[in-house]
């Protein structure tokens, strides 16, 4: 059982699992209490083309990532988590910031004429 501090929480981006498969993505728009005790309705923005909203209705373990069944059909959602922001930079804005910090550098010439 997953913990329940880790339900889903509107704003997150998951990924829908269909048949044990990666399905699609969608974000968290709405997340609100059901009628019946212990279930929640919560609505999605898929996040494809053209991007389409749906509702559905889990109850409190499906709610925290826990596998369930639609129509007979494996369904699991899961939350994504982004990668770490790479920065990569090529050898000559390298080189310019090493140049600009060891206070190298040339004078600035104007191409236009000056009055």
């Amino acid at each position: 059982m997953i913990p329940y501090g880790k339900m889903f929480q509107v704003g997150q981006v998951v990924l829908v699992y269909i048949d044990n498969e990666p399905g699609f993505f969608a974000r968290i728009e709405k997340i609100e209490p059901d009628q019946k005790k212990n279930w929640w309705q919560m609505s999605f923005l898929i996040l494809s083309v053209p991007l389409k909203s749906m509702t559905w209705i889990l109850d409190d373990e499906q709610m925290r990532g826990q596998p369930f069944t639609m129509n007979s059909v494996p369904m699991q959602i899961k939350k994504v988590e982004a990668p770490e922001v790479e920065h990569f930079r090529d050898s000559k804005t390298r080189v310019a910031e090493e140049s600009e910090s060891k206070g190298y550098g040339g004078n600035i010439i104007s191409m236009f004429e000056e009055e």
